[in-house]
């Protein structure tokens, strides 16, 4: 490894996610795990070819279900670091972490929703952009919905989208 492909994340700002987000497709001095910062919308993310936010802001960039200290082999470990560092500095929400081990546990403590299938994020977008609101963690008889604090907000069995049809 050479010594540029060692060097820390570089802390790039932009005025708005969508620079940022396309600068990460331009920019060539922008590495995979270097940090975006956009104050003006408060948020703070990595750079990738699908850049991705670690605040309840992201606007215009990704969110992941990953952990992004161990996707891609760690490659963005050093950014999450100092991205969070930022948020916490600026007082913007970080995204919570869900993993297969947390939502097994949400499961093991609501039966009735089965087995665990998979989780999601959830978002919102409101009139000037979108936030983060919580996880959807499908099982196969039910499914829990989480806040962005990891509070239950309700716990429901599956139904079908229509009726029966007659033939």
């Amino acid at each position: 490894m050479s010594a540029e492909e060692k060097r820390p994340p570089a802390v790039w700002p932009f005025h708005s996610t969508a620079d940022a987000y396309d600068a990460c497709q331009c920019n060539e001095d922008i590495r995979d795990g270097d940090v975006l910062v956009i104050e003006d919308e408060k948020v703070v993310g990595i750079a990738w070819t699908w850049p991705f936010a670690l605040t309840e802001n992201f606007n215009e960039l990704h969110v992941t279900t990953a952990n992004p200290r161990t996707y891609q082999g760690g490659i963005f470990a050093a950014g999450v670091d100092r991205a969070e560092q930022i948020a916490q500095e600026h007082g913007w929400r970080l995204i919570p972490l869900m993993d297969p081990v947390t939502a097994r546990a949400f499961f093991a403590a609501h039966p009735r929703c089965g087995e665990p299938i998979g989780f999601k994020g959830l978002s919102v977008k409101t009139a000037d952009s979108r936030k983060w609101v919580g996880w959807l963690l499908a099982g196969t008889t039910g499914y829990i919905e989480l806040d962005s604090y990891g509070h239950i907000k309700f716990v429901n069995e599956w139904s079908p989208l229509t009726e029966p049809k007659e033939v």
